[in-house]
């Protein structure tokens, strides 16, 4: 009888949360952040407009808009309204983003050792005194700097605190005093050249109350000179894999702050195809890192149609560098999508055809092939993998350590195809990313690639209402019930468990 009226405690407490469960919440006023200043940075815009004749002969006009590197002036206007409206998700997002060490106010961490002459004339990977590898030592710091660089600005346009916008333009302005870079292969300095030139669009399109702390045409010849400098490290079609988008992404974001058209352009074919690096090997475009297997190339046996599939090639190195794929190749994508350029559907370069393609939809939407199949592998799900090469021999297998880690670079595919696309997020097609993303929401930050997607990247169309959950109706409505389900049964046998 007494496991009876214990069983009659457990019942009642559990209808009780299912009735509680089943009511509707109140919507809570919103929460405007406290960080967030009396101050509206206002945007400022440009577009630069030139003529330029793509693959099939056609010449067209062409403009590259600013902002426009990965974020777009239209991304940017959302993101600030609703995140000083305290609306959610951007809320939330905000907080989380603001909590990251890069985005502190008072004395945000600057690897930059203004003293040290390898930072002013970094030289390349050849030891000297003191150093194995200068170049290694710059390149991992400045890294870093770039990434601190552009959170602080993003800060500083959210909240309008000039202090943020102040970490921001010293860092900068210290880094435009790099005098020289030795040529050598050193991707973070391609790295590094994307987060100056993301956060340069920024801080050029706004405007803070003390003068000095302003953008000037002093700053745009400094960084474009620095930039120059920093391709001295890099090129766009040879590195390796994940490596490859870094470089490509340092190439992009210097293109659109210099007005450099035919640079972007070439950016852009880098992303799709990358025709000028290997066909197929470390190549790391849309194409050849998405890969279509079509032959198991340790054998050279021919697959048979039904089963041939999508891989991504790098999960045959290890999980960390496959997620930056995912992360590289959505970060360039975003950026060529906010420029409003279309691609050829098969060659990648780009297009003013009719049959011209935004680069989500590059070759049926590869990009997010690449990345479910991953996501399902790591979900536990068995995938199909053909070994394949990797310009560095043969990978025969997925490597298995790690598995099950989602890192946060799935917002810009969520919310392109569920916002813009109009996409059935349920369906089959979209549901592993959907799944992933909205567990992880809001999505975390990256020193590497924006990331962040639900605070950068939700669109205006959505408008969840303060305080309530991100799912809805009934899947959202059963997931509350067995959160709440799993507490109760836990507490309360804690509550009988000394006695029984």
């Amino acid at each position: 009888m007494k496991w009876f009226a214990r069983l009659s405690v457990i019942l009642g407490v559990i209808l009780m949360g299912l009735s509680w469960q089943h009511q509707p919440q109140s919507v809570q006023a919103a929460t405007v952040s406290p960080l967030i200043t009396a101050y509206q940075p206002q945007l400022k815009t440009a577009t630069y407009s030139t003529s330029y004749t793509d693959a099939s002969g056609q010449t067209q006009q062409v403009d590259l808009t600013h902002p426009g590197i990965t974020l777009s002036a239209s991304q940017l206007t959302t993101m600030q309204k609703q995140v000083r409206a305290g609306v959610e998700p951007w809320a939330s997002a905000f907080t989380a983003y603001a909590n990251d060490s890069f985005a502190r106010k008072v004395n945000p961490r600057i690897y930059f050792e203004a003293n040290n002459d390898i930072f002013i004339h970094i030289p390349g990977p050849w030891a000297i005194a003191g150093y194995s590898n200068p170049s290694e030592y710059v390149g991992d710091r400045v890294n870093k700097d770039g990434a601190t660089i552009f959170k602080q600005t993003i800060m500083w346009y959210l909240t309008g605190d000039e202090a943020y916008r102040a970490n921001a333009m010293n860092a900068m302005r210290t880094y435009e005093k790099i005098q020289s870079v030795q040529p050598h292969r050193n991707f973070r300095f391609a790295t590094l050249s994307y987060w100056l030139s993301a956060s340069a669009e920024i801080l050029r399109a706004t405007d803070g109350p003390t003068e000095s702390l302003n953008w000037t045409q002093t700053d745009t010849d400094n960084l474009t000179q620095v930039s120059g400098k920093l391709a001295n490290a890099y090129d766009i079609h040879s590195y390796f894999m994940n490596q490859h988008q870094f470089t490509v992404m340092g190439a992009m974001g210097r293109a659109i702050f210099t007005n450099d058209y035919p640079l972007y352009a070439e950016a852009v074919e880098a992303t799709t195809v990358n025709n000028q690096g290997q066909h197929g090997g470390k190549n790391g475009s849309i194409m050849y890192e998405m890969r279509w297997m079509t032959q198991n190339d340790a054998t050279g046996a021919a697959l048979a149609p039904a089963d041939q599939h999508v891989q991504l090639m790098e999960m045959g190195r290890d999980v960390g560098h496959a997620w930056d794929d995912v992360g590289g190749l959505s970060t360039l994508v975003q950026t060529i999508y906010s420029q409003g350029t279309k691609v050829d559907p098969s060659s990648g370069t780009v297009s003013f055809q009719n049959n011209a393609v935004n680069p989500f939809n590059f070759l049926d939407d590869r990009l997010l092939a690449g990345t479910t199949y991953m996501l399902r592998y790591e979900k536990g799900e068995d995938v199909p993998w053909t070994p394949a090469d990797s310009g560095l021999g043969i990978y025969n297998q997925i490597n298995s350590s790690g598995r099950g880690r989602i890192d946060p670079f799935l917002g810009i595919l969520y919310n392109y195809y569920k916002y813009d696309q109009g996409a059935d997020m349920t369906a089959a097609k979209y549901q592993p990313l959907t799944q992933a993303y909205e567990a992880a929401m809001p999505e975390g930050t990256s020193f590497d690639y924006p990331a962040a997607g639900t605070l950068l990247f939700t669109r205006d169309k959505t408008t969840v209402p303060p305080s309530q959950p991100t799912e809805s109706g009934w899947n959202g409505f059963w997931t509350g019930v067995y959160n709440w389900f799993k507490q109760a049964i836990e507490y309360v046998w804690h509550w009988i468990a000394p006695n029984s």
